[in-house]
């Protein structure tokens, strides 16, 4: 069956050797893409610049991410315009409400009632949220289809915890691949636990001559399914 553009990523991340979580592989790139479309496209944008910094933020984490990549000045552009937002929000908050003691900075996500601005979305998250939940109808619906893709799935490490939850309540997805899911979660979620066992074991001096077997990493990958890893720093 004919790969179709957006079905390929999905295809990639599952030809991956020891994947843990396709869908983070996807996303990890999938977010790395959009920051080089945000610097190299959107930020000299005299007409989508001022838009995206009106209706949206950048949350700690990809503000963090924005800084080490290597635009400063665009950064620098993108982060003025914040700025005129916030003084502009003051400036208004002095004719109408008083202003109170503490005043939330404008990239948080959260607001309150004392704020001088309404809650805005990191655009970053936003993006990444919206483009995932696509990723996940995809990988239902070939699931659906494909039996080349069934295999592969059947055969594939599952999902990191977060993943493994938003595919299962996605609306798409039959009873049949819930349990599916299911089954492949907890047969992989009880493989690691046996891999991260042995490497318990293996850090006893009794058993220091015996082989790591597939344990060496396995911390690392159980923590990743954990919590996931396109944004993790470990």
């Amino acid at each position: 069956m004919k790969q179709k553009i957006y079905e390929i990523p999905i295809w990639d991340a599952y030809a991956l050797e020891n994947c843990e979580c396709p869908v983070c592989s996807i996303e990890k790139k999938a977010e790395d893409q959009f920051i080089e479309t945000l610097f190299t496209e959107m930020v000299m944008d005299v007409n989508l610049n001022p838009q995206l910094t009106s209706a949206f933020r950048f949350c700690h984490e990809h503000f963090e991410k924005l800084y080490k990549y290597p635009d400063k000045c665009g950064l620098a552009i993108l982060t003025d315009r914040i700025l005129y937002l916030e003084i502009e929000a003051l400036q208004q908050a002095k004719k109408g409400t008083a202003i109170k003691k503490s005043l939330k900075p404008a990239f948080l996500k959260k607001s309150s009632s004392n704020s001088t601005h309404t809650e805005k979305e990191c655009l970053l998250c936003n993006k990444l949220s919206n483009d995932m939940r696509n990723y996940c109808d995809t990988i239902i619906k070939l699931w659906q289809k494909d039996s080349t893709f069934k295999s592969i799935f059947a055969h594939s490490r599952g999902f990191c915890l977060k993943h493994f939850n938003e595919i299962l309540i996605n609306n798409t997805a039959s009873s049949d691949f819930k349990e599916k899911c299911i089954s492949l979660q907890e047969n992989n979620l009880q493989r690691l636990q046996e891999e991260l066992q042995w490497f318990i074991t293996k850090n006893d001096y009794r058993f220091v001559n015996e082989s790591w077997k597939t344990s060496k990493d396995a911390l690392l990958r159980t923590i990743l399914k954990l919590i996931g890893n396109y944004n993790t720093k470990i």
